[in-house]
């Protein structure tokens, strides 16, 4: 993976403490994708494409990432541990996946921008670039940062609290100076993506490749597909990848001569939910 030349990653202690460091693999695999992200924007060459990186983001293939996990006997992790491995991470909301079929997987690590602009004030940071750092580098830092983050949500939360408090102030500003007898305007319903993609990934587990990316084309076909169910929420959402999980075959899960499995956008075509409503899936 020619994605960074040298330099250090710091590791938090606190990271001992998740539920998922004491299975070696996945510690080891988290350590290998810090060591191997971007620090600073960079074009990396890779399976003979060129793949413009951010900050905090590499390029690779669960399949060479599994060649870096190898058992006593040098027997590397097969691609599908490594897939599900990563879903665990995603899980947890520590990184974002993008896979291009047949050319590579771009993995970015979330939150890196603010903890590298802290990371860049610490002491022990400038006096390693002061000494060991004296030509251009490509490393990159930790960016889920267990330590930082209850600091940072409570300061999060609490601004969002009071970012409400000024809402909720102008809301009831604004409609007491409504003019009489005018009928009130009905507010469009906003639909919460990103609660739907947590809710899909929580019932298919690691039987199916998790949703990470809220674009503007799921969007739209999600919003197309609330309204077509019989409960249009949430809660009519779950319903439906439940019913789905229940009467998938294993075609469905990878059982096929095309390496083919089910995802989320394949459950946003609308005669999957017809196949599910009438039983022919």
């Amino acid at each position: 993976m020619e994605n960074q030349k040298t330099g250090y990653v710091p590791l938090y202690r606190s990271i001992l403490k998740q539920p998922w460091a004491k299975d070696v693999y996945l510690r080891t695999l988290w350590e290998n994708l810090l060591l191997n992200a971007a620090r600073k924007p960079y074009t990396a060459n890779f399976k003979g494409h060129s793949w413009t990186l951010d900050a905090g983001q590499l390029v690779t293939t669960s399949a060479d990432l599994g060649l870096l996990l190898c058992d006593r006997n040098g027997e590397p992790t097969s691609r599908h541990s490594v897939e599900r491995m990563l879903a665990v991470f995603e899980k947890e909301g520590m990184i974002s996946v993008h896979a291009e079929r047949r050319k590579g997987t771009v993995i970015t690590i979330l939150n890196y921008a603010e903890y590298a602009q802290k990371n860049d004030d610490l002491p022990a940071h400038k006096s390693a670039h002061s000494t060991a750092h004296n030509e251009p580098s490509n490393d990159a830092v930790l960016s889920y940062a267990p330590a930082h983050n209850p600091e940072h949500k409570a300061a999060h939360h609490e601004q969002e609290g009071i970012n409400k408090n000024i809402n909720n102030k102008n809301t009831q500003s604004s409609e007491d100076d409504r003019e009489p007898g005018k009928p009130e305007k009905r507010k469009p319903v906003r639909i919460n993506y990103g609660e739907y993609l947590d809710a899909y990934n929580e019932i298919v587990g690691d039987r199916l490749p998790h949703a990470v990316e809220v674009n503007e084309e799921r969007k739209r076909k999600l919003s197309k597909l609330i309204n077509s169910l019989a409960t249009k929420n949430i809660d009519g959402f779950r319903a439906y990848v439940k019913a789905f999980m229940a009467a998938a075959r294993p075609f469905h899960f990878g059982d096929n001569d095309r390496d083919w499995v089910a995802s989320f956008d394949y459950l946003l075509r609308p005669k999957v939910l017809v196949a599910i409503r009438e039983g022919t899936l």
